[in-house]
């Protein structure tokens, strides 16, 4: 194997745990911002939607550099960094949907660690 293959299959587990890491932050994230403003079956809908279909999208795009495509890499690096900008975003700045800033959760920093090794793995 050479260092591309080894980078290829990094990069195609992190998207994959990153997607497993998601589903359970995801839950948390949607309890946390349906309790914050008092709405919780359509708040909680929204992040738990939003952060499934993510998810769903991580894996696939795990596979697709796994098995060495590279036509999508532009369009997986944009999904990657958009993610990381959102995620910064909304614990500094008031969150989309919300409108208050998000609570920092011990997931946030596994998370935040796998956005950033994506991101530089796929540029």
């Amino acid at each position: 194997m050479d260092s591309e293959d080894i980078l290829r299959w990094l990069t195609g587990f992190l998207s994959l745990a990153w997607a497993v890491l998601h589903i359970a932050a995801g839950y948390n994230a949607a309890t946390l911002a349906s309790k914050a403003i008092g709405e919780s079956s359509l708040v909680f809908a929204i992040y738990s939607e939003y952060f499934g279909f993510n998810a769903a999208l991580y894996i696939f795009a795990g596979y697709e550099i796994i098995s060495g495509t590279r036509k999508l890499l532009i369009p997986f690096t944009i999904l990657f960094m958009w993610n990381t900008a959102l995620l910064i975003e909304s614990h500094i700045a008031p969150a989309p949907i919300l409108g208050k800033t998000l609570p920092i959760i011990p997931l946030v920093f596994p998370v935040l660690a796998l956005d950033f090794l994506l991101v530089g793995s796929t540029i």
